[in-house]
């Protein structure tokens, strides 16, 4: 039986929410398994997984693209429970531990990508070799210097979620 890749992916992001502290549950199944109710000892949210495989290169940056589809904004950001969804951003790499896990706010990625607008939505994860931020851009950002700033650790993000959702 071969595995698929995507099967690593959210193996690592289940394996990294239950090591802190988290007890996560699958919301769906079969191909669309990308939601998960999250339960901690002070709060629950709904986690929504995507991935990318493999990254664009610019100098001394990676590069990961995100395209958002209605379907998915319907159940996620269009939702009553917009407020409670994290966004995991699993940006893949040919070697699978160089993979890293980005954590979004619903707020964060709505600001990115403009959910009343219609056409194409997508979203880019832009990483730079040795730094500790990151930075995040998407449709909605017509402008070349607008972004998002966030930490690259996901576990301070995962301790910041109660300040972050609410």
């Amino acid at each position: 039986m071969s595995i698929p890749k995507v099967d690593f992916y959210f193996g690592a992001l289940l394996s990294h929410l239950v090591n802190r502290g988290f007890s996560p549950v699958m919301k769906e199944g079969g191909q669309d398994r990308r939601i998960y109710a999250l339960e901690n000892e002070t709060d629950s949210y709904f986690i929504y997984a995507k991935y990318s495989f493999t990254p664009r290169f610019k100098k001394e940056s990676r590069i990961w693209t995100f395209s958002f589809y209605d379907t998915e904004m319907e159940k996620t950001l269009r939702s009553r429970h917009d407020n409670q969804y994290l966004f995991a951003f699993i940006c893949g790499e040919e070697d699978l531990q160089n993979t890293e896990i980005i954590l979004l706010t619903a707020s964060e990625v709505s600001e990115c990508i403009k959910t009343s607008d219609a056409g194409r939505k997508w979203l880019t994860i832009e990483m730079a070799d040795r730094k500790r931020t990151l930075t995040v851009r998407g449709s909605a950002h017509s402008k070349p210097g607008y972004s998002l700033k966030i930490t690259r650790s996901t576990d301070q993000r995962l301790e910041e979620l109660p300040t972050m959702l609410f």
